[in-house]
């Protein structure tokens, strides 16, 4: 047998790489997922009939705000787009519009959101001494 057809073998399928190589992003994908779902049938089935003035509040939307006010303001955060893009999904899937109406808007926040971030907000760091 050749030995580098082992060590292929054991880093593939290694339970202790798996953990540092993925580190639960896969979880927390799936969470948010299951989350935005949620809030897109609470949104569209429960939220309707409290209106104010005839406007219901949007859940994803704050959903979505939130979660890319809070990661790294890089353009290639999969967190942020992700959310964006499922978000905008549930949203076009529950609602009389055609589908890619919400994911374009969500995905144009987020882009928008990102350059703001990235552009003119400074995060002040601590430098040791």
């Amino acid at each position: 047998m050749n030995p580098y057809t082992k060590q292929i073998h054991i880093s593939l399928f290694s339970t202790k790489d798996a953990g540092i190589r993925y580190g639960g992003g896969v979880k927390k994908f799936l969470l948010l997922i299951l989350s935005l779902y949620i809030l897109a049938l609470v949104q569209t089935s429960f939220l309707v009939h409290f209106t104010i003035e005839g406007l219901v509040l949007n859940l994803i939307l704050i959903a979505v705000i939130i979660i890319n006010f809070f990661k790294s303001p890089n353009f290639y955060t999969k967190i942020g787009m992700g959310a964006a893009f499922f978000g905008g999904f549930f949203l076009d899937i529950f609602s009389e519009s055609f589908i890619g109406f919400h994911i374009l808007i969500l995905l144009g926040l987020v882009i928008f959101i990102k350059f703001i971030l990235r552009r003119y907000v400074r995060i002040p760091t601590i430098k040791r001494i």
